[in-house]
């Protein structure tokens, strides 16, 4: 890999020689002033121009009168080094003509259709509800509410994918070069090195589709721009394997042969070569893999809120109607008096909680004694404690319960106790979902539940283009792989899974399979009727899953937290659940928002941090802001008689930090925390370093080192060399030996 340096100030304007003599040296033109003589500082000002302008050459006047340029102003700026790679126009333009598309298809693809076929019968599954398509949707984005939660989520959805696409599009790369190899005559490959690969920009995984044009150049190497200047085949190719070390991409690339690449001439004698260096335009696709579950799960939430508000206003008439538009033909259609409360407003209640939502309480209980359960992990301090009881009882009512606290205060380590809880402890909640925002987030959470689940229990759940080599080694055993790939497992075996754990993006596996609560509970129901139609159906529902559990949940844009919020979710239909599913989150809303392509959207403001905002969570007198003068801080949750009747605090503020310095933690405690935050970090471990000579009497534990080395940028690999393509990430030499200096001392001590 090539790097070349920047440097850290702009250029200076380079000398510009006087076409008429021929000089790169003149005097500075008169300079006319709008309002007579100058005064000294226009003189000074006029000095310091003609000594700016020495090598710059200024075409004479007009005869007309013009106010004082300033040459400081005009030409010190020299040149933008951060402007982007110049490509020629006759490239760029290739990009636009029509040719023949050849596309590859997908390799690692589950056949939703087939899976439900073999294990539900389709007849007996609800419809799914209509989405609003685009001709819908007004113009501008609506205000955030149960009535117009769909178009609100769908058009921030749609300004999402379009900054996308011009993100996309500036990644795209021009006569780049590319080794085409056919050792598999039925799958020729061609391997391509990407620049900001490694910082995933562009971000790009396997099975992604990436749009390949080959250009045509001489044999001298220069390119074909006055004649056809590529060969007209437009390959939308896919990615077989990602090399973020080398920033490598592997593509297959289907209809690309020997005469279509045009890589052997009439005079070549076979067998011929099976590798060729070849330029292409390259130009990354959004994968639109990643926002359809989003959008697809929107209609479920707007079926569930708009039964929920029409039951509210009691319009018998319309609820008749919208539950024969919902319910299949030839199921059995419940009355509207046989609709479950519970069910019609679960989903609104974990939206848009209230008050309402939330139990009270009117006595003071000792909550450590309050339930006394036997421990998975005995070192939980109190307000973990707090949580994991809370959950347990669940007595705060049916909103979702939010655990928060910045980073090391253990909110990973409670949701672990929680879930291993639910399933132990708890009645009737047998299996649950456990999930996070990224692929390394939900490896944590699997890898720390796997210290105490056996390989039956525990399932991994990854999507099928997920590398396996991404995948820790000691959590393979705990996924389902068939044939070299991940994949969903057999009905059976999936549903005797005590926890599964996937990112929210996979989630969607278990929504088109049709595994969702209301699934799997309309067609149990169904065949149970038509089975035994003498017996009267069960006064209650004996739902599959029982909770979600969403670590890191301030990182999830909100659409992306409904597709396991969906598949949890109960029926609308049908008797009062047997044991009602819980939504617990863990994050951080001081933390870093969803990253999204839109530099400014309503997306970057995650359920976490939404549900957090409204009254029933903000305003509590538990709530963080209001907490922080407590003494000692287990006081917050050591009410006085005088305060009830209460409601309960559907959350619970993580306060103790066991990773930093009481010096480092005192700033983000003060300016995001509200001075709740306690070091409870090892006396002798945060001290150790003290004697490390580098403070060389500075103030201990935070030292600040300038670093003059100017920034890099990295350049296009000498081994596949192009004058057009685009540069790669930035970094920092001198930085990056400061650090390691650093660090080798500190690991010395």
């Amino acid at each position: 890999m090539a790097f070349f340096t920047l440097p850290p100030k702009q250029s200076k304007a380079l000398p510009i020689v006087n076409p008429e003599t021929g000089q790169d040296t003149i005097p500075l033109p008169t300079t006319h002033f709008k309002h007579g003589a100058p005064n000294s500082q226009t003189k000074k000002s006029h000095k310091t121009q003609a000594t700016l302008a020495q090598g710059l050459w200024f075409p004479s006047p007009p005869a007309e009168t013009y106010p004082a340029f300033d040459a400081d102003e005009q030409y010190a700026r020299g040149f933008d080094v951060y402007a982007p790679t110049f490509v020629p126009a006759a490239l760029k333009q290739i990009n636009e003509y029509a040719g023949t598309v050849i596309d590859t298809f997908p390799k690692t693809h589950i056949d939703y259709l087939q899976y439900i076929s073999g294990i539900l019968p389709a007849s007996l599954l609800p419809a799914l509800p209509r989405p609003q398509f685009a001709d819908d949707l007004s113009s501008e984005t609506p205000h955030l509410s149960p009535q117009c939660y769909e178009k609100y989520f769908r058009s921030l959805i749609e300004v999402e994918l379009g900054y996308q696409r011009k993100e996309n599009a500036s990644y795209a790369l021009y006569g780049h070069t590319g080794i085409l190899k056919f050792n598999d005559p039925d799958e020729p490959t061609v391997t391509i090195t990407v620049p900001g690969l490694r910082e995933n920009t562009p971000n790009v995984q396997v099975d992604d589709e990436v749009q390949l044009r080959q250009l045509r150049f001489d044999y001298g190497g220069h390119f074909e721009s006055s004649f056809f200047p590529w060969t007209g085949y437009i390959y939308n190719a896919r990615v077989s394997a990602v090399v973020r070390a080398t920033e490598t991409l592997v593509l297959r690339v289907a209809g690309i042969t020997y005469h279509t690449a045009e890589v052997v001439t009439p005079t070549m004698i076979p067998p011929w070569p099976t590798e060729f260096v070849v330029k292409f335009n390259i130009q990354f696709f959004v994968p639109m893999v990643r926002y359809t579950p989003m959008m697809d799960v929107l209609p479920h939430i707007t079926q569930s809120l708009d039964l929920a508000e029409q039951v509210l206003k009691n319009d018998f008439d319309a609820l008749d109607s919208f539950i024969d538009e919902v319910t299949h033909n030839g199921s059995a259609r419940p009355k509207a008096d046989e609709l479950s409360t519970t069910n019609v407003y679960w989903k609104q209640s974990m939206l848009f909680p209230t008050e309402a939502d939330c139990n009270s309480q009117t006595h003071v209980v000792n909550w450590l004694e309050h339930y006394d359960s036997t421990r998975f992990d005995e070192s939980l301090n109190y307000e973990q404690r707090i949580a994991v009881d809370s959950v347990l009882c669940q007595n705060y009512g049916t909103m979702p319960y939010l655990v928060s606290g910045p980073p090391g205060t253990g909110k990973t380590k409670t949701m672990i106790e929680i879930a291993l809880q639910l399933v132990r402890n708890v009645p009737n909640c047998a299996h649950i979902l456990v999930c996070a925002p990224s692929e390394p987030a939900a490896d944590t959470l699997a890898d720390r539940l796997s210290k105490s689940m056996s390989r039956n229990e525990l399932l991994r759940l990854n999507r099928p283009t997920r590398d396996s080599r991404e995948v820790l080694s000691n959590l393979l055993p705990y996924c389902y792989i068939q044939n070299d790939v991940f994949a969903l497992p057999p009905f059976a075996q999936l549903m005797s899974y005590r926890i599964i754990v996937t990112s929210c993006r996979d989630a969607s596996m278990l929504m088109y399979a049709r595994l969702a609560n209301s699934d799997l509970f309309t067609v149990s129901s169904t065949l149970h009727q038509q089975i035994h139609p003498t017996l009267p159906p069960p006064s209650k529902a004996r739902l599959h899953w029982g909770a979600l559990l969403i670590d890191e949940a301030a990182q999830a844009m909100e659409p992306e937290a409904l597709i396991p919020l969906h598949v949890v979710s109960p029926p609308l239909k049908g008797p009062e659940p047997l044991f009602t599913p819980l939504i617990i989150m863990a994050g951080d809303e001081q933390q870093l928002n969803p990253r999204t392509s839109c530099p400014s959207t309503l997306l970057q403001e995650s359920l976490f941090a939404r549900l957090f905002k409204r009254p029933v969570y903000a305003n509590h007198p538990l709530a963080r802001r209001l907490a922080k003068d407590a003494q000692p801080p287990k006081q917050q949750y050591q009410l006085h008689p005088d305060l009830l009747p209460i409601l309960r605090p559907p959350f619970t503020n993580l306060i103790r930090n066991y990773r930093s310095h009481p010096a480092i933690l005192a700033m983000p405690s003060k300016l995001f925390y509200f001075d709740t935050l306690v070091a409870e970090a090892d006396r002798h471990e945060r001290n150790r370093l003290k004697s490390w000579p580098g403070w060389r009497g500075r103030r201990w534990p935070i030292l600040y080192h300038d670093n003059p080395s100017p920034d890099d940028l990295e350049a296009p690999s000498p081994e596949s060399p192009s004058s057009t393509a685009t540069t790669g990430g930035w970094f920092n030499v001198g930085e990056a030996h400061l650090a390691c200096a650093a660090d080798t001392q500190l690991d010395q001590e």
